[in-house]
């Protein structure tokens, strides 16, 4: 039977916190990392929900947003960026985002989505 499972790729501080604390919760496994290797091979096991924050490398990351939204259509991707930019916003929309979350909009709204695309199972 297939574990749900939660990747994050550059989440860190109280956020990645709150993420620990809904997985234990929830009983999902959270694998967090902050390389983008490792993220890439991380995917291949199909998690149930990708949470990626921009801005290290946005190119890149919105790629692999595109990617996981045509190769892992069953996994929710929620994209997190840290300042107001609703194009940036947009273009995550277009790309395959289940869930664009932009200030002024609260990163602590995630952990309701979380939930809700928990109990749902899909996008």
């Amino acid at each position: 039977m297939h574990q749900t499972q939660i990747l994050t790729f550059g989440i860190e501080g109280v956020l990645a916190e709150r993420l620990r604390e809904l997985a234990q919760t929830q009983r999902v496994w959270l694998r967090e990392t902050s390389q983008f290797a490792a993220c890439q091979n991380l995917l291949q096991s199909a998690p149930s929900v990708f949470v990626l924050r921009l801005g290290r490398d946005i190119t890149r990351e919105l790629a692999l947003v595109e990617q996981v939204h045509a190769c892992l259509p069953r996994t929710a991707t929620i994209v997190i960026g840290e300042a107001d930019n609703p194009v940036l916003a947009w273009l995550a929309w277009e790309l395959g985002a289940t869930l664009a979350l932009f200030p002024p909009t609260p990163v602590e709204r995630i952990t309701e989505a979380l939930m809700s695309m928990l109990r749902e199972g899909t996008p």
